[in-house]
């Protein structure tokens, strides 16, 4: 039975540069912090003199791409600038300046974020006052930067056109990405079946039809011996690929490319999956410790899917009596890391690789467990969202199952 206070889930849960006066500065980011969305773009303003930083936020203040505004965030020095864009890595477009302590500190900022962060998501746009100082086309190449320009062109028709071409340019480059990823995981699938269609399917099948002839061949003799075991043997048979069947179903429904996703309180997912194992925790008497949880863009029902498999398995595997079960959730670069943790027997290493494939099986030796279909849906969830899962566990001293989701698109 669920500890009262173990069940209850935390409820901590560029246009002209004309001057612009104090006044209306003040005014102008009041406007932004007032029609900034919870889920708007994220531009950085990267160049050392504030009155670009002014000018830029009140030429976009009104502007909106697929129903988002712009969040605005500023650096003001290269150093600054790497800085900010490890904190966000979820920003859309980054407006930078070349000279600012150095006369390359621009292009120093896009080496560090295409080469160390590796992030190929987010559109540079090169803004500078001297161009001589960094010719543009050995700049678009050797950089990778999506545009370039000078301060004195872009008044505030052409720096809307601008912005409006990169964000269409990076949304389109997340959705493709995410589509790649749900592509190989698509291919992988259809390995893994072929294998399935031989071995859980086949064998069953093979097993029935050769029971079937014998009692064929014994038909004259309803009162043979062994005739009764024999039907035994078919009725089993045949629940075992019922079965097989069964799981297939439930795994081809989660992760549909049409489903749709919303803002989903992690803490009620939770609550949720508590009232479903409601029976589970009631006849182990297991304890359920959650922190605080995020709010995530996700399809709600797959997200009860996940950590009902979850939870069910570390009640189901527990070494002990009554099980402890913990949840929580940290921010890793781009994602949410979720870590649902056991003190149950545990999963050896050589079985770790294939755990989140078809039906994977193990000896049932040493913290071996039969999965059957469940931490495939599991890993296909977490795959269609554009996150990974992963285990790490010892025998004898539990698991922990490790899933992310992005924090942004």
């Amino acid at each position: 039975m669920i500890n009262g206070q173990s069940k209850k889930i935390s409820d901590k849960t560029a246009g002209n540069d004309e001057l612009i006066l104090a006044s209306e500065q003040t005014t102008m980011l009041t406007q932004d912090s007032a029609t900034t969305a919870k889920n708007a773009w994220k531009v950085l303003i990267v160049d050392d003199e504030e009155e670009i930083h002014v000018v830029t936020r009140l030429a976009l203040h009104d502007f909106s791409f697929g129903g988002r505004h712009l969040e605005f965030v500023s650096a003001y020095s290269g150093e600054q600038a790497r800085q900010v864009i490890q904190e966000n890595p979820d920003t859309a477009i980054i407006l930078l300046d070349v000279v600012m302590e150095t006369d390359d500190a621009g292009l120093e900022v896009a080496r560090f974020i295409r080469q160390e962060l590796g992030n190929h998501f987010v559109r540079i746009i090169l803004r500078t006052g001297q161009p001589g100082l960094a010719p543009e086309r050995r700049v678009l190449k050797v950089y990778d930067i999506n545009d370039y320009r000078a301060k004195t062109e872009l008044t505030q028709d052409r720096l809307f056109s601008v912005i409006y071409t990169a964000l269409s340019s990076y949304r389109d480059l997340i959705a493709l990405a995410r589509s790649r990823h749900q592509l190989i995981g698509l291919v992988n699938e259809i390995e893994q079946l072929s294998h399935l269609a031989a071995r859980d399917l086949q064998m069953p099948l093979n097993h029935v039809v050769g029971a079937m002839r014998k009692i064929g061949a014994r038909s004259q003799d309803l009162e043979a011996p062994g005739l009764a075991e024999e039907f035994l043997e078919i009725r089993d048979n045949v629940y075992a690929m019922q079965s097989a069947l069964n799981k297939l179903v439930a795994l081809t429904s989660v992760g549909r490319f049409n489903e749709s996703r919303e803002m989903v309180d992690c803490n009620s997912v939770v609550s949720d999956v508590l009232m479903n194992l409601d029976s589970e925790f009631e006849s182990s008497h297991a304890n359920l410790h959650c922190e605080t949880l995020p709010t995530v863009f996700a399809c709600r029902r797959q997200l009860v899917q996940i950590f009902q498999n979850l939870i069910s398995n570390a009640i189901q595997f527990s070494a002990d009596s009554p099980p402890e079960i913990y949840i929580n959730a940290t921010t890793h670069e781009r994602n949410w890391v979720f870590s649902i943790s056991d003190t149950g027997i545990g999963i050896a290493p050589e079985h770790h690789s294939g755990l989140f494939n078809l039906f994977h099986r193990d000896s049932g030796e040493d913290g071996a467990r039969e999965t059957g279909v469940g931490l495939a849906i599991c890993e296909k969830i977490v795959r269609w969202h554009g996150g990974k899962i992963w285990l790490e566990s010892e025998l004898g001293k539990g698991s922990t199952f490790y899933f992310t989701i992005p924090l942004a698109e």
